[in-house]
């Protein structure tokens, strides 16, 4: 991303309406996605807007009543965070982003829970490797939404064995308490 301060603060506010527009706030999605296809365009080099592009866009699809959009739509979020990941594999932040974009997606649709995983183990190996890369608690909720996307596909011994790891190295009785549930 460029370094002009404007740009900066417009980043800023569209990461914000994002993180509403993920808690479901319809407008928040549509500003967002306005702001980060704005940023897209004065720089189309920064991989971080065009995965904020591609997740907002994925979210207008979440939120259009026309089914034929809602697909047009999820199916291009994809394709431009697909496009991210495979320009830069490593990036923690867009890596994290395509991974909640796919565990959000209908399996029964589009079929990107295996994708999912993969972010998902990436993170993990990432944290597991570099205490520092991400946050002990974004990484026990990343073991939590793994066994969900392993659950989800089928995998049930990859779910226990995910879980049982989990269930020794959290104290999170919020998360302790979601595991004995399922």
């Amino acid at each position: 991303m460029t370094n002009d301060p404007n740009h900066q603060q417009l980043f800023s506010n569209g990461v914000k309406l994002h993180e509403l527009g993920i808690a479901g706030d319809k407008y928040a999605v549509k500003k967002a996605y306005e702001i980060f296809e704005k940023l897209h365009r004065a720089d189309p080099q920064s991989l971080l807007v065009e995965a904020y592009l591609g997740s907002s866009t994925a979210l207008l699809g979440r939120d259009s009543i026309d089914p034929n959009q809602k697909l047009k739509l999820a199916l291009s979020g994809m394709k431009m965070l697909d496009k991210v990941i495979a320009k830069d594999p490593q990036n923690i932040e867009t890596r994290s982003i395509r991974a909640y974009v796919n565990f959000n997606l209908p399996e029964m649709v589009f079929h990107r829970t295996g994708s999912a995983i993969e972010d998902f183990n990436t993170l993990i190996t990432r944290y597991e490797h570099d205490k520092k890369a991400i946050s002990e608690v974004f990484y026990h909720q990343l073991l939590y939404d793994l066994g969900v996307a392993y659950k989800r596909v089928g995998k049930k011994e990859q779910t226990k064995a995910v879980w049982a790891k989990l269930s020794q190295i959290t104290k999170d009785p919020i998360i302790l308490e979601k595991i004995t549930r399922e």
